[in-house]
């Protein structure tokens, strides 16, 4: 008898702790702009380009998902490869 008291005291006390403080990250937005040359350039020469964002090439016809991704950069080409928008989402 006694130990169950002692486990449900035990139990009690534990739920008296503080919880852990949440910190709530500021997300980076997207800024295109920087990228805006690269509009004409074939995208084959964005290999190993570095950006803060994470980037995805969308060629013609390609299935993409529809989330939006406010830190992502969307480079968007043409059947040949030639890069015709850069957008962010």
């Amino acid at each position: 008898m006694k130990y169950i008291a002692l486990v449900a005291a035990g139990l009690a006390l534990a739920a008296c702790q503080p919880t852990t403080k949440t910190t709530v990250v500021d997300v980076t937005t997207c800024d295109p702009t920087p990228y805006a040359d690269w509009v004409g350039k074939d995208s084959r020469t964005l290999t190993g380009a570095e950006t803060p964002y994470t980037m995805r090439i969308i060629r013609p016809n390609q299935p993409v998902t529809l989330d939006f991704n406010p830190t992502r950069l969307n480079v968007e080409t043409d059947a040949k490869g030639i890069i015709t928008a850069v957008r962010c989402g």
